[in-house]
């Protein structure tokens, strides 16, 4: 059986995620944060006849995630997928290879997936350099230094849109970066911040200040933020072999790949 999660939900289906804390940082957030009764959010799961969770299927404004315990698609979700669209769409690799055929037409993309518990390896830099984003007009640099950088998309939306969305997504995570003639050179942010974990998103360096170890400085500074003062691992995403000998240098591990399907338009 498939259905609509509701508020009296929460304990049971927030216990079925954590037993794979990292796969479903997504959901797990998303649910502490926002709950059931937004009009941006709907958790959908999947019982057996003895009402344990096989399956969850989470929609977060335009975005779309999928989880189950075991390599398990039920095409009764199909109907689901259907009519309430997405524009993003991810999972572990494995769950994908079963679900892509039930998608829009689309572009699929493989990341490796990575953890950090501990720091392996310190660097000394100047503390003072790193700053914490939080004003409006903070934001507006942001997105004139992340327009800039093709992959992350940002060029699509408005200055007012994407200030408006970082805003808003601030509690959720962190966004740390450092400046230089009052524009940002370089950045670094979490998102998904549960009580367990918390995601690293939006690395980036200016083209012109690479090679200066400024994303080692900020990922460093937020894995010192939340590993040793909050006690909680982080995750990212990679699929640029340089920037991953990054993140395993510092500490970050593989422990698995996760697909995202960004729908044709």
């Amino acid at each position: 059986m498939i259905r609509l999660l509701k508020e009296e939900d929460r304990t049971s289906v927030l216990e079925y995620l954590y037993q794979d804390v990292n796969y479903n940082i997504f959901p797990i957030g998303d649910i502490e944060v926002f709950g059931f009764d937004t009009d941006f959010q709907r958790i959908y799961a999947e019982f057996d006849e003895d009402n344990n969770y096989l399956s969850i299927f989470l929609r977060y404004r335009e975005n779309a995630v999928y989880y189950s315990h075991k390599r398990y698609f039920n095409e009764a979700y199909a109907e689901i997928l259907k009519k309430d669209s997405f524009d993003f769409f991810s999972c572990k690799t494995e769950l994908m290879d079963l679900i892509n055929v039930h998608l829009p037409k689309g572009i699929r993309n493989q990341m490796y997936f990575c953890r950090a518990k501990e720091i392996k390896h310190d660097i000394d830099y100047d503390n003072s350099i790193i700053k914490r984003l939080k004003t409006k007009e903070e934001c507006e640099k942001l997105y004139d230094f992340l327009k800039q950088i093709k992959e992350f998309g940002v060029y699509k939306q408005s200055k007012e849109n994407f200030v408006k969305s970082k805003l808003k997504s601030l509690q959720m995570g962190t966004t740390l970066y450092i400046e230089k003639d009052n524009r940002i050179i370089s950045t670094v942010a979490t998102t998904a911040d549960t009580t367990k974990n918390a995601m690293v998103v939006a690395v980036a360096t200016d083209n012109n200040c690479r090679k200066r170890g400024y994303a080692s400085f900020l990922l460093l500074s937020l894995m010192k933020e939340y590993i040793n003062g909050l006690h909680k691992e982080l995750c990212l995403f990679y699929d640029n072999p340089e920037a991953g000998k990054i993140y395993l240098k510092l500490g970050f591990e593989n422990i698995g790949t996760w697909d995202m399907y960004s729908v044709s338009k």
